[in-house]
């Protein structure tokens, strides 16, 4: 049996029992949501970091809790036939990415079983579908970055997170960047410590110029501009805005194709990438957002793209629920909702299920939250019809993707594959 050393170390967080450093040999099974293999033992299940599916490890453990175990892995006895030599020389230091070393055609089927597994463990849907994965190139798409800056004698450090921790990994670029932000991380990085930075910086990209948030002097601030299926969109470094340059136009298109009718209601609307989208396709478009300087970007993006069908509303959407014009919400054709990470509130989901549009697409970036509320939508009044998949984010664990729901007929058609437990 031929034995690879490992290329990368890792360091682990030991929060669990003091019973660590156990050698075990394992055959990992799958990569799950987080990056992690997963490999089973005797002592039950074992998580393992840059970890490849089907290849066999010799692991040492870092941690032991009550139904699981963690590891790092000491050496790859027989690699996985996916494997490849990470092409980031930081990687397996530094936190931002956890799939380097998996191939890419790999990494999409895996980012695809991210996204049925946990409709079936946590939304308790079987979908047997395909779930088809829209992507670009794997490096060099980044178009916005947030930067770890730490103050040293011979110069600020800057660069991410290590893995498990909150110290800096120093790095001089970044493959999955954009190359004009790679410029604007060797700006900062010229700087030095003066004057003395922010413990975090925003970088962001337009099509012609870049914008840091906050900004050291001599760095530009201003807003940057996007042209995305022919609409301008200006925001700034201090906003949320889809990082993937290269796939941002199909996520749009994603979102809007099909859809059409009179009256459209989007949540979570930020600067307007979907919002501008919609009016071109709805008579009347109301529209939600907390943030104001997120929505003072949208109004702009709406007045400079013509738009003038389009009410805003700023606050959030708890609030919106509780002010809203019930008249307004009458038949309702469409309901967009892009929520952050954490998905949408109980009482949204309720609220949907009482209101009833006609359609619902959902935009999530986490596969586990959007399975809950998938999970009580369809058990409302709400059939899933089709789930897409666009890897945003190449090299790490997250997946974007869109679900769409019809409400069932009078005669009350239930969803399909839905486990009863």
């Amino acid at each position: 049996m031929s034995r690879i050393f490992t290329t990368f170390t890792c360091t682990m967080s030991l929060n669990g029992s003091d019973k660590t450093d156990k050698l075990e040999e394992v055959t990992v099974e799958k990569v799950i949501y987080g990056g992690s293999g997963l490999a089973r033992s005797d002592g039950g299940t074992i998580f393992i970091p840059l970890s490849a599916p089907g290849e066999r490890v010799l692991v040492r453990q870092t941690e032991e809790h009550r139904n699981y175990r963690r590891a790092t892995i000491e050496e790859i006895l027989e690699p996985s036939p996916a494997r490849r030599q990470p092409p980031c020389r930081y990687y397996g230091v530094c936190g931002g990415c956890q799939l380097q070393h998996i191939d890419y055609a790999a990494q999409l089927k895996i980012k695809s079983e991210f996204i049925r597994e946990s409709l079936y463990r946590i939304g308790r849907i079987n979908w047997d579908k395909e779930i088809p994965i829209k992507h670009a190139a794997e490096f060099g798409y980044r178009s916005r970055a947030q930067l770890k800056i730490e103050p040293g004698p011979l110069g600020a450090k800057i660069g991410f997170y290590k893995a498990s921790s909150h110290d800096i990994c120093e790095i001089e670029e970044c493959p999955l960047l954009l190359p004009q932000l790679n410029e604007g991380l060797a700006q900062l990085r010229a700087l030095g410590n003066e004057p003395p930075l922010a413990s975090e910086v925003e970088i962001v990209a337009g099509d012609n110029s870049i914008s840091f948030a906050p900004a050291p002097a001599g760095l530009p601030a201003d807003a940057v501009e996007q042209r995305i299926m022919g609409a301008r969109y200006r925001f700034s470094a201090g906003v949320f805005f889809q990082i993937n340059r290269l796939l941002v136009d199909e996520l749009v298109q994603t979102v809007v194709e099909g859809e059409q009718g009179e009256r459209a209601v989007e949540l979570y609307a930020g600067v307007g990438l979907f919002t501008v989208q919609l009016a071109r396709r709805f008579a009347q478009v109301f529209a939600v957002e907390s943030s104001e300087l997120a929505s003072q970007f949208a109004v702009e993006n709406l007045a400079e793209n013509h738009i003038g069908n389009v009410s805003f509303f700023v606050e959030s959407v708890e609030e919106w629920l509780v002010n809203k014009d019930r008249e307004r919400l009458e038949q309702v054709d469409l309901l967009l909702l892009d929520p952050p990470r954490a998905g949408a509130a109980p009482e949204l989901v309720e609220a949907i299920n009482r209101w009833q549009p006609r359609r619902v697409v959902y935009v999530s970036c986490d596969p586990t939250t959007l399975a809950r509320d998938l999970h009580r939508l369809v058990a409302g009044k709400y059939v899933l019809d089709s789930i897409v998949a666009l890897d945003m984010f190449p090299q790490t664990y997250h997946v974007e993707t869109v679900a769409r729901l019809k409400l069932q007929k009078a005669e009350g058609s239930k969803q399909p594959a839905c486990i009863e437990h």
